[in-house]
């Protein structure tokens, strides 16, 4: 029998439902857990425990932008059917080392933040927006908040007009924190906001900014524009004895950047947080070690990163924030990008960064002579066997993985992927060349985590059995050969960390949560062998065939994303069709390789290489070449007939969450993807290929 890492603690209620399944570490004590320290109910006490237990510890940093190097570069275009040069300008920042904070100075500067928003009038109860990228002044404005029991809600920097306006009116926000950057996009939504009446802001006060203030307080005069030090300053002479709030009270108003229709607000009180907060301690208690540190660049909007902080400032583990603009060598100019600069020892990241990174240790090994390739794939083997049975394999990380470790600071132990699913490639060839990718799984209703693997027992393709905090069944889903009976079912959970529904949306409540409090998820998970909880489908993304034959869309998705020259994908199925189709974004590294290996185009310095994308998406030898990688990717990863690609088109356009194409999250917008592309949809099926 394998070590279980969950067990059935109730056996199945109904015909149709599965067992109930919880962390093994709870059965000893007989119950799931709801906290992990004592005396600690809320996010308020969280800040708490973390100032009383760490002191004069360095845990949070943060580095100053010190200038901007322009470099002035041309590429060519294609204009009227011919190719001239234009000079195009690039610009790059020149960033400090890392500074720092202690834990003590952590708490002054949230209890300064709270009594500044409590002289500015903004009391217990209020509803402040967070419409910031992730930073050190998130984090700290976050727990300021927290100190007057102040809810905030929570908006992607990516976010476009409809879905900030949205999440600002929905929860009539009184004030907004911001970043100067983004002051333009306030402008833009300020008259279809008429509850807000603060801003507080951060960042560079050039020019620009300052003509943006001015235009804020022109369309609105009796706004109070406030910065970010001004606000400290202001708590500073003025301070406020805490509000704490209760635990269950409203943290956090998280929108989530679905695919259909406006944003959703998942309502998070302070007792689903601490609840996270508890499970995933319980987990991850055996494996933090002293002088752990963590990167942080995700959205702290994500429930993802925002849990994770909150668990790891709890151990004592210091956190460097730094940007997705800036975390390498290659994006900055005159200093070391933010991996090679902090050097942490963990790090947290979603599909796409470990594809790209992946790709990118791909592209740069196939570029190499073939001796370094032969011995590069010969240790990978080597190392990947002796990891599969225990060995230690430090030898051949000093000879041959050193380099790909340095690309980010070279100490990393274990980092979590989360969000969605990572593919078995990535996932088995940066264990081997970088550290231990391990899996988690969670959603914004269940405040992050529903699932976690516990580090020592290292798998691909799982993502962990329960956290602590909550229980899980399956549930059968109708129609398909999905049966509960058999372990797989669509993921039902419950616990203290799920979320009491959506923000003045009943209705959608009652079409995920129970009445006895289950969260339906969408998502279709088998139980394995020992436990843990593998994710096969989503069940809105499976569709039937012409022939009957079900598949999974994001699954699918998750095979092609492999291929050298895919950077992103919308597979599409029409029901009255036996096959797939798909709309392909090329990778540009994976696709100028390509062309320049096959004589499409000169070999050209890499500044010109934007534009290329463009011309050779159109060349029927790329579309053949995509398609083919595409089919070998499928029957590497063995396939049926049903998953395979019919045909695909080569886009030429990037996608981004600013024309739509992905959600504030950097997932895919499938509806607006499809709508865009039905054309060449139609005329892929159309050609019978």
């Amino acid at each position: 029998m394998p070590n279980l890492r969950s067990y059935e603690s109730s056996p199945a209620a109904k015909e149709g439902e599965g067992p109930i399944h919880w962390n093994s570490l709870c059965k000893e004590r007989g119950q799931l857990v709801t906290t992990a320290i004592e005396g600690v109910h809320t996010v308020y006490d969280v800040m708490q425990y973390i100032v009383r237990t760490y002191k004069d510890t360095e845990l949070m940093a943060y580095r100053k932008v010190l200038g901007v190097v322009e470099e002035e570069k041309y590429i060519t275009k294609t204009v009227g059917g011919k190719q001239e040069k234009q000079k195009k300008v690039w610009k790059y920042s020149k960033l400090s080392k890392f500074y720092w904070y202690t834990a003590k100075e952590m708490g002054d500067i949230t209890a300064e933040l709270g009594s500044g928003l409590a002289k500015l009038g903004l009391a217990k109860g209020a509803n402040i927006s967070i419409y910031a990228p992730t930073s050190a002044e998130w984090q700290l404005f976050c727990h300021g908040c927290f100190h007057q029991g102040i809810t905030i809600s929570t908006a992607y920097d990516t976010l476009g007009e409809g879905g900030l306006t949205h999440a600002l009116r929905e929860c009539e926000v009184e004030a907004i924190f911001t970043k100067t950057s983004l002051l333009h996009m306030i402008h833009t939504v300020l008259k279809q906001v008429p509850s807000l009446r603060t801003i507080i802001y951060f960042g560079d006060e050039d020019d620009a900014s300052q003509a943006q203030l001015a235009k804020l307080k022109e369309a609105r005069p009796e706004l109070q524009l406030v910065t970010y030090d001004t606000l400290r300053e202001i708590g500073r002479q003025s301070p406020a004895d805490p509000q704490p709030p209760t635990p269950q009270d409203l943290a956090c108003v998280m929108y989530t950047s679905g695919s259909t229709g406006a944003p959703k607000g998942v309502q998070i009180t302070h007792a689903n947080m601490v609840a996270t907060l508890g499970g995933a301690r319980e987990v991850l208690k055996p494996f933090v070690q002293e002088g752990d540190s963590l990167l942080s660049y995700l959205p702290l909007a994500h429930v993802l990163q925002m849990a994770v902080e909150l668990v790891l400032y709890t151990f004592g583990i210091k956190i460097g924030y730094g940007t997705p603009r800036s975390l390498t060598n290659q994006s900055v100019r005159e200093c070391q990008g933010d991996l090679c600069e902090f050097q942490p020892t963990l790090l947290v990241g979603v599909p796409q960064v470990w594809d790209t990174i992946r790709k990118g240790v791909l592209a740069t090994l196939n570029s190499s002579g073939p001796i370094v390739r032969t011995v590069f794939h010969v240790a990978y083997k080597a190392k990947w066997w002796m990891m599969q049975r225990g060995l230690p394999t430090g030898l051949l990380d000093r000879l041959v993985f050193k380099k790909v470790q340095a690309q980010t600071g070279g100490r990393l132990r274990f980092a979590l992927s989360g969000g969605a699913g990572i593919s078995r490639e990535s996932q088995e060839f940066l264990s081997t060349t970088l550290c231990p990718i391990i899996q988690g799984y969670g959603m914004t209703e269940t405040t992050g985590i529903i699932a976690l693997m516990d580090p020592s027992c290292f798998e691909l393709k799982v993502v962990g059995p329960p956290v602590p905090d909550v229980e899980v069944k399956l549930v059968d889903v109708k129609d398909t050969e999905y049966r509960a009976a058999e372990g797989r079912g669509e993921v039902w959970v419950r616990g203290a960390s799920i979320t009491p529904g959506y923000y003045k949306r009943d209705d959608l409540t009652r079409e995920v949560l129970t009445e006895d409090k289950w969260f339906m998820t969408g998502d279709i998970g088998e139980w394995q062998p020992d436990g843990q909880l593998k994710l096969i489908d989503r069940k809105k993304n499976l569709v039937k065939l012409a022939h009957g034959e079900y598949i999974a869309l994001e699954k699918l998705e998750a095979v092609y994303k492999t291929s050298m020259l895919v950077g992103n994908i919308c597979v599409y199925a029409d029901g009255e069709q036996t096959r797939p189709v798909a709309l392909i974004m090329p990778d540009p590294k994976g696709l100028l390789h390509y062309a320049e290996s096959n004589g499409l185009l000169q070999k050209l310095d890499s500044a010109d290489h934007e534009h290329d994308i463009e011309n050779l998406s159109a060349r029927p030898e790329v579309h053949d070449a995509v398609l083919k990688s595409c089919l070998d990717a499928a029957k590497q990863n063995s396939l049926v007939s049903a998953e395979t690609l019919q045909d695909v088109f080569v886009v030429p356009d990037e996608w981004t969450p600013q024309n739509d194409m992905l959600t504030a999250a950097q997932k895919l917008n499938r509806n607006a993807v499809i709508k865009k592309y039905r054309s060449q949809i139609d005329r892929m099926y159309a050609s019978g290929n």
